[in-house]
């Protein structure tokens, strides 16, 4: 009897693959500035997001910026924001881990 192999491939969301082209230096980031010093981009964005999906997880909406949106950045699974900030909070956690 024959095994077919089945190859997982797993795919990377964009948040994964723009940190992997600013690596490779495909892209460069913007610039953000706090305080008067430089400070980490896609830390920047995490935080940012964070807000956002905090405020609607409660319910409420965000101008500048759609649940989807965030959604699919950061391959979020679940129907609503408040599914999926335990998902976004643990990516945040991984994200300030790797940088210490």
């Amino acid at each position: 009897m024959k095994q077919s192999l089945i190859h997982t491939h797993m795919t990377k969301t964009p948040f994964e693959l723009a940190q992997e082209q600013v690596k490779q230096g495909l892209i460069t980031t913007p610039s953000v500035s706090s305080g008067g010093s430089e400070i980490d981009y896609f830390g920047y964005q995490l935080a940012t997001h964070k807000f956002n999906l905090r405020i609607m997880s409660s319910g409420m909406k965000c101008r500048g910026i759609k649940f989807t949106d965030i959604k699919k950045y950061y391959g979020l699974k679940g129907r609503t924001a408040k599914d999926c900030l335990p998902q976004f909070e643990e990516i945040f956690a991984k994200y300030k881990e790797a940088l210490k």
